[in-house]
């Protein structure tokens, strides 16, 4: 497989910008996130109101996203993560998620598709 991408999006609730950004780093589940399988990179991304989980995976998104849900570690996360954002992940369907995924990508001269 390849390493794929995911993004997930939600609103930030009204003036917890500059709170997330100051807090964030203490929460953050690095731990728990090296430790399972198939999770390559997060990047976290926000401005104008908006969170974005910029996710790489390598694997089945699926499993990945149960292990991900189901971790103690994350859902302390979340918990704490839903004191800035209007919606948190807590489906155990990734199709029920506001997310969407990689279909084309440029890397230098090319254009390709996005499959793993």
């Amino acid at each position: 497989m390849a390493v794929r991408t995911i993004i997930y999006f939600s609103r930030l609730k009204d003036g917890a910008e500059d709170g997330l950004i100051k807090d964030l780093k203490s929460f953050f589940p690095a731990d728990a996130l090296r430790d399972m399988e198939g999770i390559e990179k997060v990047t976290i991304c926000q401005g104008h109101g908006t969170f974005a989980a910029v996710v790489e995976y390598d694997g089945d998104f699926e499993k990945i996203y149960y292990s991900y849900i189901s971790n103690p570690a994350v859902q302390a996360f979340h918990r704490q993560m839903a004191n800035y954002l209007e919606d948190i992940p807590d489906s155990t369907k990734p199709a029920d998620l506001p997310i969407v995924g990689d279909v084309l990508y440029w890397e230098g001269s090319k254009v390709r598709e996005a499959v793993g």
